[in-house]
């Protein structure tokens, strides 16, 4: 199965190629344990994961809703959406919403 479908991949499943899918960091862990580096044991939680978790959550409206017609150049308010962001998230994982 291509990494991409899948949510969660294994360091060992990794390669350079898969950057698209499981980041820079995922993809040079990867990379690090075929190349035999000592690397703890470990995997990615694949973009396609990640995105699943904020449908099944939802927390893709509210996060759209938080960043429509975000300024990007005020540093205040880009401050306290990611505070918002934090705690949304924070508050769906422990079970409050």
């Amino acid at each position: 199965m291509p990494v991409d479908n899948k949510l969660v991949v294994w360091f060992d499943e990794v390669t350079k190629d898969d950057v698209s899918t499981v980041g820079g960091k995922g993809a040079n862990l990867g990379e690090m344990t075929r190349a035999q580096i000592p690397v703890p044991p470990g995997f990615v939680v694949t973009s396609t994961g990640y995105l699943n978790f904020l449908h099944k959550a939802g927390l893709s409206e509210r996060l759209h809703e938080l960043l429509t017609g975000l300024d990007v150049n005020d540093s205040k308010l880009l401050q306290r959406v990611r505070t918002n962001i934090s705690y949304t998230k924070k508050f769906v994982l422990f079970g409050f919403i």
